[in-house]
């Protein structure tokens, strides 16, 4: 018993010390200051030649009347994400305004059945086909689809990820897509919403339920709330 309590003791201790090194993170590099955005562009540009490929920049569609400007955010947010997600080789993931393949080039770096791109700009799905090709490292299958969301089959999909890609009246529109595929192939299936501006519709839904949400701020490099949920079960 004393030994069993010595380590509970000791683990309560670490994970106090390492809750205390987070504090000290973020109040040493706030979300706000020049040098942590420096550190953050760095760090970009060092997965950038990691992986072979280049996702900077900015592009906007003007192809729905509520497309979002296509941006990205920080790989060391994007590896958080996956490996929370805990990716399973049974999975398809389903990147929903997948822009220049930034998020399907680290996802297809995981041992999954599919890694599928949705996009309706032309010029990104080219930048996206281009970088998934290249890609270092790949283990999973890589596909593209030029299409508007909100006409895609997504009956394979088991993961659905968003960065924020259009507004209120798309995303409804898409959501009602992933339910109707669940109608005719009943599965697990999760949806991960970063940037969730139109979130307030998932909670609506009446079908998907929140299993965690993450804060901007909470983490390094973590730049956008990011909410992440689950089909509830008959």
């Amino acid at each position: 018993m004393g030994d069993e309590r010595k380590s509970l003791q000791g683990a309560q201790e670490k994970k106090q010390l390492s809750l205390s090194q987070l504090q000290r993170l973020r109040k040493a590099f706030p979300l706000d200051r020049p040098l942590t955005r420096l550190l953050l562009k760095f760090d970009n540009m060092l997965w950038e030649y990691r992986l072979g490929i280049n996702s900077r920049g900015e592009s906007f569609s003007t192809a729905e009347s509520d497309s979002i400007p296509y941006s990205t955010i920080p790989y060391r947010m994007i590896m958080k994400i996956l490996r929370h997600l805990a990716l399973e080789p049974s999975d398809v993931f389903v990147d929903i305004g997948c822009g220049k393949g930034r998020v399907l080039c680290c996802a297809s770096r995981f041992r999954i059945r599919q890694v599928v791109g949705v996009e309706i700009d032309q010029d990104l799905c080219t930048a996206a086909r281009h970088n998934t090709e290249r890609v270092r490292g790949r283990q999973s299958p890589v596909s593209i689809t030029h299409a508007a969301a909100q006409e895609c089959d997504y009956r394979a999909g088991t993961v659905y990820y968003l960065f924020c890609p259009f507004g209120a009246a798309t995303l409804n529109q898409v959501l009602a897509r992933i339910r109707q595929s669940l109608q005719g192939e009943p599965r697990r299936i999760r949806i991960v919403y970063v940037n969730p501006m139109a979130e307030p519709l998932l909670e609506r839904s009446g079908w998907l339920q929140m299993k965690d949400r993450w804060q901007m701020g909470n983490k390094f490099g973590l730049i956008h709330d990011v909410s992440f949920w689950q089909a509830a079960r008959a």
